[in-house]
């Protein structure tokens, strides 16, 4: 077995993180070394696979962000070459999820492990600083090479007589019996010299009382005179508020002498001073509007007194309007005759090729040029023949030039058989067939269909657009919802009973305010 990733999902200190160890390298060792400062998180990593392995025990101490309810870890397991994902919550029973969330039972796991216990488990193959803690100590107890090779055997480890030797070496340079130099030694003359040095510093226990009586006495004595200050302060501040508020008494009891005359006037309504200046500022304007206007009809008046009025002009006045109004028709007319003759001209030519085409050139008489309702019945019978006949001639054409392509294909990928008498007659069967498959394609209704199928997709795609639209907020193609991974039973049951909990609290919540 093989950890491929653990995903700390909610675990611990841990949300929404994930170790990924990778692929198995080729011909390189596959160790991995997780290294970080205390309280980083490698303990907890380290239980997280295990409680993967074997389940999150009852009372675990790793609850302390995520509760019991929604604890979550997983991870990506490789068994003999294949990778299965696997998922772990807190749950007295059906604990293992797969990579569906569908509840898998435990021996998907423990019979990859041989049906081994968590114990045993991290006694065989998890290492930490307990375990080669009591390793150290039973090799020093064994005082021999057996011990340490027997220690060696059962944790894994190599090279132990080398790395004791080091740190017999390391503890003689720190400490060594009856020896005058050394780390310790070093350590007790320092000891000694701070000591030599508090003892100058050292007081007496009464003058040690006295200055801490003096010093209660002094910050007594401290604050007081800050209470004090600040009292003082605020009194000086309110002086000096006093002092500035004087002026404005003053020039107070001047206003109220100056109002005592009318104190019988009536109050003015509130927000008199706004409509106070509205009026001010219309009657402004009505003023400047009136001496205007006044102006204005007394230039009127002068203008009108000064018209001479000519009787005879009055009479012809509403001629000369007419006049007016036909010479202006007369100027349009004498512009616009030319382009009418024109157009009249390329009106009569267009008559004459029409007449011409039906063989009545010279007829006078329009109404001998309608056609009766036979010759229309034909003419129309005739237009919808021409028009399927253009869009046979058409598709003929297209059929041609697709032939013609294919055909070209052919000859280049067919062998030379020229001069072959048997390969000639074989063509000549192949072309007759070919002559018969065309001819049926011709008579069958294959564009029609091709027609129909091309309007039933066309309101397919509008009835798929119609359901996807429905189903909004969510937008997409089908393609995206046909990919859409749902979710299990087991999930939706989880979020119904957290939607009743959130509403339970949100319907308690009020009672309580």
């Amino acid at each position: 077995m093989r950890l491929r990733r653990l995903d700390l999902t909610r675990y611990g200190k841990f949300t929404d993180h994930s170790i990924d160890f990778g692929e198995r390298p080729i011909d390189q060792p596959d160790l991995h070394v997780i290294y970080g400062p205390n309280e980083a998180g490698k303990s907890t990593a380290f239980t997280a696979f295990l409680d993967l392995l074997f389940g999150i025990a009852t009372q675990s101490p790793f609850d302390f962000l995520h509760p019991y309810s929604t604890m979550r870890i997983g991870g990506a397991l490789e068994f003999g070459g294949e990778t299965r994902e696997f998922a772990r919550i807190k749950r007295p029973q059906n604990s293992l999820l797969d990579a569906d969330d569908r509840p898998i039972p435990e021996s998907a796991i423990r019979g990859e492990l041989g049906g081994i216990e968590r114990d045993a488990y991290r006694t065989m193959f998890s290492l930490d600083d307990e375990t080669l803690e009591k390793g150290g100590e039973s090799i020093l107890a064994s005082k021999g090479d057996l011990g340490q090779l027997l220690f060696s055997a059962s944790a894994g480890l190599s090279h132990l007589s080398q790395k004791l030797i080091d740190l017999k070496a390391e503890a003689d340079g720190f400490y060594k019996f009856r020896a005058r130099s050394g780390a310790l030694v070093d350590l007790k003359t320092r000891l000694a010299e701070l000591k030599a040095e508090r003892e100058k510093f050292d007081t007496l226990a009464s003058d040690h009382a006295r200055l801490v009586e003096s010093l209660d006495r002094s910050k007594k004595h401290y604050d007081e005179a800050v209470t004090e200050r600040t009292r003082t302060r605020g009194r000086i501040d309110e002086i000096q508020r006093h002092l500035a508020a004087l002026p404005r008494l003053v020039a107070l009891r001047g206003i109220r002498e100056r109002l005592a005359p009318l104190a019988d006037v009536p109050e003015a309504p509130p927000g008199w001073a706004n409509e106070v200046r509205r009026l001010q500022k219309e009657e402004i304007e009505l003023g400047v509007q009136t001496n205007a206007i006044a102006d204005e009809i007394d230039r009127l008046a002068d203008e009108i007194s000064a018209i001479a009025v000519d009787e005879a002009a009055l009479r012809l006045a509403e001629r000369v309007e007419r006049l007016a109004e036909q010479r202006a028709r007369h100027v349009t007319a004498e512009k616009d005759v030319p382009e009418r003759r024109l157009q009249l001209r390329e009106i009569d030519r267009v008559i004459s090729v029409i007449l011409q085409r039906v063989e009545r050139e010279g007829e006078t008489e329009p109404r001998r040029l309608v056609p009766t309702a036979a010759t229309v019945g034909r003419l129309r019978e005739l237009i919808e023949a021409r028009s399927g006949i253009d869009a046979a001639i058409r598709n003929a054409a297209t059929e041609l030039a697709e032939a013609r392509r294919r055909l070209g294909e052919i000859a280049e990928r067919a062998p030379e058989t020229v001069g072959d008498p048997q390969t000639a007659r074989e063509r000549d069967r192949s072309m007759a067939e070919l002559a018969i498959t065309v001819e049926a394609l011709r008579s069958a209704d294959h564009h029609v269909r091709y027609r129909l199928a091309e309007r039933t997709r066309a309101t397919a795609f509008e009835a798929l657009a119609d359901r996807l639209s429905a189903l909004r907020p969510w937008q997409g193609t089908a393609d995206d919802l046909v990919g859409m991974l749902c979710p299990g039973p087991d999930a939706v049951q989880r979020w119904k009973a957290a939607r009743g909990n959130v509403e339970a609290v949100l319907v308690r919540t009020p009672e309580r305010d």
